[in-house]
């Protein structure tokens, strides 16, 4: 029996030492410290584009000017959740109050409990959506006598039901005084937006539009990724990054996951650069039929 375990232990060991080899050939291969594409743009990677920057100085003139809703639009994947943890991470170090909050699925009471809790008012478990608010509202009220701003980034805010825009209607006026420091960026599809009530998009201070990335910045974007991750000599051939461009619309998400697919392809071929016909097939790869696409 216990030889048996043993065995059981030192067969664990083995594959757990396996899988590490298997996980460390592409990044042996490549000559890369770590892997440089992961599927997602994280905060940490964030390629300072023009368009990703205008939105980014967008948002703070929106909380720097005491404006109290801002939305932010763009199709999937372009980038929109990215913006905004990259713009809570400025704002807090600006001395601001920020609470990011996605409300995919959420309901009122989810949403409201996230953001009290966001804000440090410790709520309980078990606390209604009554007691949220006067929770959130003391804490607003808290912070602008201490001259620091509150600001609420909400994510798939496009996914919101009727009950939840009611919410962020009412969150918007939250403050009404000449001296409010609270502000609250909604993002969400242009399309999702269209369905927004009127009250909520009338009280819309600012729109701020994101579009996909140009040639040049997917170019630049997957370059500096390699470099960053280690990597200085050119992976993928010009061409590769001209079809790569093309095939993804410039839509980060998409360019992030192409890159990562071509990349470990191109390793299990044993190639030494990525060429466009690589491209082309990590496309189909992972592209969605095109009867699920549209269904």
């Amino acid at each position: 029996m216990l030889r048996d375990k043993a065995f059981c232990k030192s067969s664990e060991r083995l594959a757990y030492v396996n899988m590490q080899h298997r996980q460390s050939l592409p990044l042996e291969f490549w000559g890369l410290e770590r892997w440089p594409f992961g599927g997602t743009v994280a905060a940490g990677q964030f390629y300072p584009t023009a368009g990703h920057n205008e939105a980014l100085a967008r948002i703070e003139y929106l909380v720097e000017g005491r404006r109290r809703l801002g939305a932010l639009l763009g199709e999937s994947g372009v980038g929109k959740s990215l913006v905004l943890r990259v713009a809570a991470e400025q704002l807090a170090r600006k001395g601001c109050a920020v609470v990011v909050v996605d409300t995919l699925g959420a309901t009122t009471r989810e949403v409201l409990w996230h953001v009290a809790c966001g804000l440090r008012t410790a709520p309980r478990a078990d606390a209604d959506v009554s007691w949220l608010w006067r929770q959130i509202v003391d804490r607003v009220a808290e912070n602008r006598m201490q001259q620091m701003a509150t600001v609420v980034l909400v994510d798939d805010a496009g996914q919101a039901g009727p009950d939840l825009m009611t919410q962020f209607a009412r969150l918007a006026r939250l403050d009404t005084t000449p001296a409010a420091r609270w502000t609250i960026v909604l993002a969400a599809e242009p399309e999702q937006a269209v369905r927004w009530s009127e009250t909520l998009r009338n009280a819309v201070d600012l729109r701020i539009e994101l579009s996909a990335w140009t040639a040049e910045d997917t170019v630049g974007y997957v370059q500096t990724a390699l470099v960053e991750a280690g990597r200085l000599e050119p992976v993928f051939e010009e061409d590769a990054l001209r079809v790569l461009d093309e095939l993804s619309g410039g839509v980060p998400r998409q360019v992030e996951r192409l890159a990562d697919y071509a990349l470990l392809a191109g390793a299990a071929a044993r190639v030494d650069t990525i060429s466009s016909a690589m491209i082309e097939a990590a496309y189909d790869e992972i592209a969605w039929p095109a009867a699920v696409a549209t269904y």
